[in-house]
């Protein structure tokens, strides 16, 4: 006795190689793609920027000082805001001092203010000029690390390292350099 086996087997054999090779190359089509392009990265936050800042600090109901700038530009993140064309105020029981710069940088938390660029402190007769000032407002001090140059109508001095305390009244000069003083209408004489 011979056994046959069923001529549908062969089919079914076919049919499950056919679907194998259909299903490999549908996954190399398919599968192979190329991957989608990474996500734009993210645009920085815009700054906020202002034609014209005023600020004034009150402290006990007396005012502390008014700040004016003619441009801001507010830095949200690190809680600063960088101005330029700065005028300053500073205000102490009888008498002021007012603070001129190109540009600055205000720390919105600490208050605390760092000036660049052709700084002058003017009070009274006294012009003060450097390049770099700040003023902490723990210590209501005005600091000039820089070369500063100090000028009255009789007097030019000439240092580096200048500490203005406010509440004091006083200046200190760390490193003299020159004195000049005027004697008379005939000019500055070393």
């Amino acid at each position: 006795m011979v056994v046959r086996k069923p001529a549908g087997w062969r089919r079914w054999l076919w049919a499950l190689g056919i679907a194998v090779l259909l299903g490999a190359g549908a996954w190399g089509v398919w599968g192979r793609r190329p991957s989608p392009p990474p996500p734009k990265p993210a645009q920085p936050a815009q700054t906020p920027k202002m034609e014209g800042l005023s600020l004034t600090e009150i402290q006990d109901g007396d005012r502390r000082w008014v700040l004016e700038a003619k441009k801001a530009d507010f830095h949200k993140d690190i809680s600063t805001v960088g101005i330029s064309g700065v005028r300053v105020e500073f205000f102490e029981p009888g008498e002021h001092i007012m603070v001129k710069a190109d540009e600055g940088l205000f720390n919105t938390k600490t208050r605390a203010l760092t000036l660049k660029g052709h700084v002058e402190m003017k009070r009274g007769d006294l012009l003060i000029e450097t390049n770099l000032a700040s003023y902490v407002p723990a210590e209501r001090v005005l600091l000039a690390p820089e070369d500063v140059v100090l000028t009255e109508p009789r007097l030019r001095v000439e240092g580096k390292g200048l500490r203005v305390e406010l509440v004091q009244k006083k200046l200190v000069l760390a490193e003299h350099k020159l004195t000049e003083v005027k004697l008379r209408a005939g000019g500055i004489k070393p």
